[in-house]
């Protein structure tokens, strides 16, 4: 269960699946405490409050209400605690391709 706004491109009509990262564990170490797992937009219990905009504009970015969602275990990324690992992936050379974009 989850309340999480500024899902980017869940707006879109083309949007079926979520990557939702959550916390999956209340113990160990804090960096595998979260998991990354497939969610699809249509699942019971998926609700889409709202659009968000941003500087006054709506474009793709969404208020999302999660509750009682079920979906199988094989929705993993890669097996529980992973989704911080997961995450650092994938910020990293996002990152370093946005200030390449700035020069």
């Amino acid at each position: 269960n989850g309340h999480k706004w500024w899902i980017s491109g869940a707006i879109r009509p083309e949007c079926k699946l979520f990557i939702l990262m959550g916390k999956s564990s209340f113990s160990g170490p804090l960096h595998k405490q979260q998991s990354m797992i497939l969610v699809p937009r249509d699942a019971p219990g998926v609700q889409i409050v709202r659009p968000l905009a941003v500087f006054g504009h709506e474009h793709d970015h969404a208020e999302i209400i999660f509750d009682n969602v079920r979906v199988p275990l094989t929705n993993m990324i890669l097996g529980e605690g992973r989704g911080f690992e997961i995450a650092q992936g994938r910020l990293g050379p996002g990152r370093i391709h946005h200030c390449m974009r700035s020069i």
